[in-house]
């Protein structure tokens, strides 16, 4: 006698295994390729946030510095501050880089240009210096001009 074959095993079939890894294979891939891109779009907007805001960090100090500053003199590319503190920030720019009191201020950039010049006004004791900042980094420039009205402390006019 010959043994009969029971036909209701469980189980895969060969052909079913392939299927379902080919199907595996082709959701994975479509998620890594989705991880791959999001993570550069990620990477492109970090670096598109952190140009912004070293312009920003740059122009609030040299904002802050004027302002403050009992004496300045500059040339194309320096400025040199004094706060009343005695103490004397030097801003120097040349070929990319910008570096306060010698050390460099932020990462390099692909230009960094400020054009400083002052007026005196018709007012006793009140100048005005305006700036301009331009930062330029791969593609993307930003650029801000700053009008300050500067007044000694010591001309206010006291309040009766």
């Amino acid at each position: 006698m010959v043994p009969r074959i029971n036909h209701n095993e469980e189980g895969y079939t060969l052909v079913e295994i392939l299927v379902a890894l080919a199907i595996m294979s082709v959701v994975l891939s479509l998620v890594s390729v989705t991880l791959i891109f999001v993570s550069g779009r990620m990477v492109a907007w970090d670096n598109q946030i952190s140009f912004y805001n070293n312009f920003h960090i740059v122009n609030d100090q040299l904002y802050n510095d004027l302002f403050r500053a009992e004496s300045m003199t500059h040339t194309d590319t320096t400025l040199s501050i004094e706060l009343s503190n005695n103490k004397i920030r030097n801003y120097a720019w040349m070929k990319g880089t910008l570096k306060v009191n010698s050390k460099p201020f932020l990462a390099d950039q692909d230009s960094v240009w400020i054009s400083i010049s002052e007026n005196e006004t018709l007012k006793k004791g009140t100048k005005t210096i305006t700036y301009h900042l331009l930062l330029k980094n791969e593609g993307r420039s930003m650029k801000d001009s700053t009008v300050i009205q500067l007044r000694k402390p010591l001309n206010w006019e006291p309040i009766e």
